[in-house]
C-alpha cells in the first residue's frame, strides 16, 4: 500500500525521513501511477516505432507481483509491439536487487533508482547510463517527455546532466488532519494558528471527544523510527523547522537541515509544550509508522500531522469506520506561523524515483527511441488512459458511460506493469477504486496543500558523500538528543550543544558539500 517517501532526495544528515502518508505512493493503487478519473476515455493507438523490439525494465514492487503473462502484459506488448521482460522487485528487497544489479553489470534497459541517494549517484559516475536532456527537449518525437514540469527536472540535473525519467507524483504535500467528529462532538472551529491548534489538541485530549466517558485520547501522532521522528512533517511545516522536512534556507545564503534551521527552536519548544501537557503519548518513542497512523485512523489521536492528498483511500477509510462508523476527517489549511505571518505546507519533489536508461542503448538509435517513446506514451493523456483502464471487457467494463475495472484489471491490468505515469494534476489524483467520499478528500487535501505559501525543500537532487557514509550515525545521535528536549530532560537552547557536537561529527563536512552542491545547481 505505502512506501516511506524516504529518501525521494538524499537521506539528509540528521536522517530525515518522510511521512507515512507519503504522495509517492501511500494511495490505494499505489501500484498503478497512472491514474484518471471515470469520465476518461481510453484511447489505443500504438507510438509509432515499427520494429521489435526486446525491453526489459526492473522497477519496485508494492503488494502481490502480478503475473508474469498477465493479459495486462501482453495488451503492452502488443501496444508497443514489443517483447516485455518485466522484472518487479518487492519493495523491502529492491535495494539489495539493485545493488546486486548494478555489480553484476547486466542492467535492463530502463533501471528504477527510488532515491537520488548514493547509489544512484555513484551509479551515474559510472559511465552505464545515458544523458537525456537532448531527448528531453524533443517536443517532436517525445511531447510528453518535453513537457515534463520544469521544477522537478530542474532537481534532476546533475553535472549538468539528466540521467533519470521520473516517476511523477503531486507537488502539494502533507497537511495537518484532523477528526472532523470530535471537532464537531466539541462544537470547535478548524485552528488558524499554533495557539488554537493547541487548545483543540488539549480538547482532544481532555474533553472526552469520543463520549466513551474515559480519559484514553490524545491530541496528536507522533513517533520515531529509523532514527528520525516522525508523522510531524506538516505540523511543524509553516514554522519551515524542526525534524522531518528536509533542508531549508537559513537567511545567510546557505541551507541547513530544518533540525537547525532558524525558527527551530520554537518547532521544538511547541513538541516539548505538547508533550509535557499530555497531548501527545508519553511513549511516542516506541511508536513505529503504522502505530502512529493507528492511533489516528483507530481513535487514539485526534490529529496527524502528516497525510498526503493520496492517503485518503478506501482501505484506511474502512478501516477506521470499522472502528467508528462515525469516523470522519478533515485536511486543514496551513496556520499563520508564530509570528503571525502567511505560511505554508511543504512540497513534495514531485516524483519517486527516477528510471536511468541503460548507455547500451544508445548502440541502436531505434530501441532507444523505442524506449523512450515507451515511457512518453505513459506519461500521456492516451497512454495513462490505456495503463489505468486497460481493454475494455477484460480489464474493464462499461454500463451506462461509466466505466468499472474487472477483477482481472485489478490483479493484472496495464498498471500492474507500469514503468512511470501522468503528472499527478485534476482527475489524474483519482484512483480506479476512489469512492465518491475519498475523491472529495483527494481534492480537498490536494487543494488544502497548495494554500498560503507553501515552500519546498532544498536537499532534493544533492548528494553529498560524507553524508552518505554518515548520515544515519549522525541522524540518530541527532534524534536521541531531540528527545530529550520534547520529553522536557533538556531547554530548548539545548538545540544549540547538539548542533555544535553534530558538527564536530562529521555534519561540518556534510553542511560543506552539501552548501557546494546547492550552490552549483543554482
Amino acid at each position: 500500500m505505502k512506501i516511506n517517501k524516504k529518501t525521494v532526495g538524499i537521506i539528509t544528515a540528521v536522517a530525515l525521513t518522510s511521512s507515512m502518508l507519503a504522495a509517492c505512493g501511500s494511495d490505494g493503487d499505489s501500484a498503478e501511477p497512472g491514474i484518471a478519473s471515470s469520465s476518461s476515455q481510453t484511447s489505443q493507438p500504438s507510438p509509432a516505432v515499427d520494429k521489435k523490439y526486446k525491453v526489459s525494465a526492473m522497477s519496485i514492487l508494492y503488494g502481490a507481483a502480478p503475473p508474469e503473462n498477465g493479459t495486462g502484459r501482453k495488451a503492452i506488448e502488443e501496444r508497443y509491439n514489443i517483447d516485455y521482460e518485466f522484472i518487479p522487485v518487492a519493495s523491502g528487497e529492491y535495494n539489495n536487487k539493485l545493488g546486486v544489479t548494478l555489480a553484476s553489470g547486466d542492467i535492463p534497459d530502463a533501471l528504477l533508482f527510488p532515491g537520488l541517494d548514493s547509489l544512484y549517484f555513484n551509479a551515474i559516475d559510472s559511465d552505464r547510463f545515458l544523458p537525456l536532456e537532448q531527448y528531453l527537449n524533443d517536443k517532436e518525437n517525445f511531447p510528453n517527455l518535453a513537457n515534463l514540469p520544469k521544477e522537478v527536472m530542474n532537481n534532476l540535473k546533475y553535472k549538468g546532466h539528466i540521467y533519470g525519467i521520473p516517476r511523477l507524483r503531486g507537488i502539494p504535500g502533507h497537511t495537518i488532519t484532523l477528526r472532523k467528529d470530535w471537532l464537531d462532538n466539541l462544537g470547535l472551529k478548524v485552528p488558524t494558528n499554533y495557539d488554537e491548534l493547541y487548545n483543540v489538541m488539549k480538547a482532544f485530549t481532555e474533553n472526552d471527544p469520543d463520549g466513551n466517558g474515559k480519559k484514553d485520547t490524545y491530541g496528536t501522532s507522533i513517533g520515531v523510527n529509523s532514527g528520525a521522528i516522525i508523522m510531524i512533517g506538516a505540523l511543524l511545516a509553516p514554522m519551515k523547522a524542526g525534524p522531518s522536512l528536509g533542508w531549508v534556507e537559513d537567511g545567510k545564503g546557505g541551507i541547513v537541515p530544518g533540525e537547525f534551521a532558524p525558527n527551530a527552536k520554537e518547532a521544538f519548544g511547541f513538541l516539548a509544550k505538547l508533550y509535557k501537557d499530555g497531548l501527545i503519548a508519553q511513549d511516542f518513542t516506541i511508536k513505529k509508522e503504522q502505530q502512529a497512523e493507528d492511533d489516528f485512523l483507530l481513535g487514539k489521536t485526534g490529529s496527524i500531522g502528516n497525510m498526503a492528498y493520496t492517503a485518503f483511500n478506501v482501505d484506511r477509510l474502512n478501516k477506521a469506520r470499522t472502528a467508528n462508523p462515525k469516523f470522519e476527517m478533515v485536511s486543514i489549511p496551513p496556520l499563520k506561523a508564530p509570528d503571525g505571518s502567511e505560511s505554508g505546507y511543504r512540497n513534495e519533489p514531485g516524483f519517486f524515483g527516477v528510471f536511468a536508461l541503460n548507455k547500451e542503448l544508445a548502440k541502436d538509435e531505434g530501441k532507444l527511441k523505442k524506449v523512450l517513446k515507451i515511457l512518453d506514451d505513459q506519461i500521456g493523456d492516451e497512454g495513462a488512459n490505456f495503463f489505468k483502464w486497460g481493454v475494455e471487457g477484460v480489464h474493464y467494463t462499461t454500463n451506462n458511460g461509466e466505466k468499472a475495472v474487472t477483477d482481472i484489471g485489478k490483479n493484472e491490468g496495464p498498471s500492474k506493469y507500469q514503468l512511470t505515469n501522468h503528472a499527478h494534476v485534476d482527475e489524474w489524483i483519482l484512483a480506479s477504486n476512489d469512492s465518491d467520499e475519498t475523491k472529495k478528500l483527494k481534492q480537498n487535501a490536494f487543494a488544502v496543500a497548495s494554500q498560503g505559501k507553501s515552500w519546498s525543500p532544498q536537499e532534493i537532487g544533492l548528494f553529498s558523500k560524507t553524508n552518505a557514509e554518515k548520515g544515519a550515525e549522525l541522524g540518530k545521535f541527532a534524534t536521541d538528543e531531540f528527545v530529550k528536549i520534547i520529553v522536557g530532560k533538556e531547554p530548548v537552547d539545548y538545540l544549540d550543544k547538539i548542533f555544535e557536537e553534530w558538527k564536530k561529527r562529521g555534519g561540518d563536512q556534510v553542511l560543506k558539500e552539501m552548501n557546494e552542491a546547492w550552490n552549483a545547481r543554482k
